[in-house]
């Protein structure tokens, strides 16, 4: 195998004693093959390079960001299932289905954005904004949904004689 040498650049003048080919210069070494069938059955260990800690990336700061994001998306648990049960019960006097529908839907979103007013509040030091709103939000949806539901069906099932709709 030929070994290739890593070519100098420099800005200004070349030095004198430096060969200006456009080339690289190649140098034949019998003792790169033999390192190269050593080097398949054993991995290369590479020294790591230190490097200077960035005071943005402090650990202790990203604990407490971890902590503080964790805590965000329990509390729209929390509030989603709340919700879905509040929903159940609070929009029970309207008539149509459709307005239920919606009202109950803008209900979900307004108690989403009073979880993101809380995040706020909290002042988690984030890099991408987006994530106080995008935290939690499939699993608060469909938290939400499941609970108005299940509620709903559990308060309506002694309604009638039959669970199945039409029968």
């Amino acid at each position: 195998m030929a070994k290739f040498k890593k070519k100098k650049f420099k800005s200004e003048k070349p030095d004198p004693e430096e060969k200006n080919d456009d080339l690289p210069e190649i140098e034949a070494d019998e003792s790169v093959e033999n390192t190269e069938t050593e080097s398949e059955s054993e991995p290369a260990v590479e020294t790591p390079t230190e490097s200077k800690p960035d005071p943005t990336e402090d650990p202790i700061d990203k604990s407490a960001t971890k902590k503080l994001t964790d805590r965000l998306f329990w509390l729209r648990i929390a509030v989603s299932i709340a919700g879905g049960v509040i929903a159940t019960f609070a929009f029970e006097d309207i008539v149509d289905m459709e307005e239920k529908r919606w009202t109950s839907i803008g209900f979900m979103i307004m108690l989403f954005i009073a979880t993101a007013i809380i995040a706020k509040s909290w002042r988690i030091k984030i890099a991408n904004k987006k994530k106080y709103v995008t935290t939690g939000i499939g699993s608060f949806v469909f938290m939400y949904l499941f609970m108005w539901i299940f509620s709903y069906t559990v308060v309506n099932a002694g309604t009638s004689k039959s669970m199945i709709p039409g029968i």
